[in-house]
């Protein structure tokens, strides 16, 4: 059994190896530094477990630094074929079917002391230490009492105290970014109790071309994938992403060229059809049970000639397909569009930035604040 060891971001940070059933590993960050954190809140005891986009990894200190003071416990999952996951002789984001990443989660969470399948049971509000296996049991099986002797007592007219609260590990706030976000969503859909809030940054829920243009193209990348399915996808990353975010260039943050390359890994037809058919479900609704953070560039630069547009603007997606596109996430979605937001909003100029922790801050509050959401279930119209 692996360790958790400091990481490459430094004493601030530790990983931890997660062997998975499939065989490529996946890698699990933590954020473990003092910065001192701001007054409690309802974040407070709060996980939140962190998932990259395509062709990337997590490095982004300054969110793992926000996260601790705003008083969760923060975690990043390089998933298998991935940054700190990577290989020799693996392929570089290879993938037939984003549920392959099921494992990966799994095997974060329960890193992280958290049990899916309990939180499946119940969605209530949290207690400030995770029960164990028998207080649960036995804290579900006296609500379970009392709600039927409340049946009973109705019909008889008699009264009875309310029934106990039943236990819930503290909360989990999903947050991803890019393909990750959709995966995220996927998973969320599939695992309903699991998670009390989903943030996405810039979330891959539709293609470039928009609905229409997958419509046209997905067959042919699904036919490919079944005949050449690592054969690469002629190119199409022109770099302006990189050239914006990378201190090397026109940007302000450094990282690992070989886990996040200048264009992108090769793009192959079966990871391109797994992400179709993972929009595809989107597109048909995924009726997610908790509220969504939905986190967007006001605007795209999607043209083939650099420019300094490029600096003000999401290079990878088209933002307002996205944004269309995140009303079938679920019932309760939060849509917040960023002036002059990067792909990876976290990514933006500083004053940008600002603007996306400040938003996303308030938006998570409120989402975990099971006191405030109790107090307004009960309140009449």
């Amino acid at each position: 059994m692996t360790s958790w060891l400091q990481d490459v971001l430094g004493p601030d940070f530790e990983q931890l190896t997660l062997e998975l059933p499939a065989g490529a590993p996946a890698t699990l960050v933590r954020y473990a530094g003092d910065a001192e954190p701001w007054e409690a809140s309802a974040l407070t005891g709060a996980d939140v477990l962190y998932v990259h986009g395509w062709s990337d990894y997590f490095f982004q200190r300054e969110l793992a630094e926000f996260w601790h003071r705003a008083g969760a416990n923060f975690y990043a999952l390089d998933l298998h074929n991935y940054g700190r996951s990577l290989r020799p002789g693996h392929v570089p984001g290879q993938v037939a079917s984003l549920t392959e990443y099921d494992d990966d989660i799994a095997a974060a969470l329960s890193a992280m002391g958290r049990s899916v399948a309990a939180e499946e049971v119940m969605a209530a509000p949290a207690p400030e230490d995770a029960p164990d296996e028998a207080s649960f049991e036995h804290a579900f099986l006296e609500a379970a009492r009392h709600r039927l002797g409340a049946a009973i007592d109705a019909l008889t007219g008699r009264e009875r105290p309310a029934a106990p609260a039943v236990p819930r590990e503290r909360p989990l706030i999903l947050l991803g970014h890019s393909t990750g976000g959709l995966t995220l969503s996927l998973w969320a859909a599939r695992h309903p109790g699991a998670a009390a809030a989903v943030v996405l940054n810039s979330p891959w829920l539709e293609f470039q071309a928009s609905e229409m243009g997958r419509a046209v193209v997905a067959p042919l990348i699904q036919a490919r994938s079944r005949f050449k399915p690592l054969a690469p996808l002629p190119p199409i990353d022109p770099g302006f992403y990189t050239r914006a975010v990378s201190s090397r260039y026109d940007g302000e943050w450094n990282y690992e060229p070989q886990w996040r390359p200048d264009r992108g890994f090769p793009v192959t037809p079966a990871f391109l059809n797994a992400v179709f058919q993972g929009q595809a479900q989107v597109a048909r609704g995924l009726g997610i049970q908790v509220p969504v953070l939905v986190m967007l560039s006001d605007k795209s630069y999607l043209q083939p000639k650099w420019s300094s547009n490029a600096l003000a603007a999401d290079v990878v997606l088209n933002v307002d397909s996205v944004a269309k596109r995140s009303l079938d996430l679920g019932r309760d979605v939060t849509l917040h569009r960023i002036p002059a937001a990067f792909h990876d909003v976290f990514l933006s100029a500083a004053e940008v930035r600002a603007q996306a922790y400040a938003g996303m801050g308030r938006w998570a509050e409120a989402a975990v604040d099971a006191a405030a959401q109790h107090r307004w279930a009960e309140r009449p119209a």
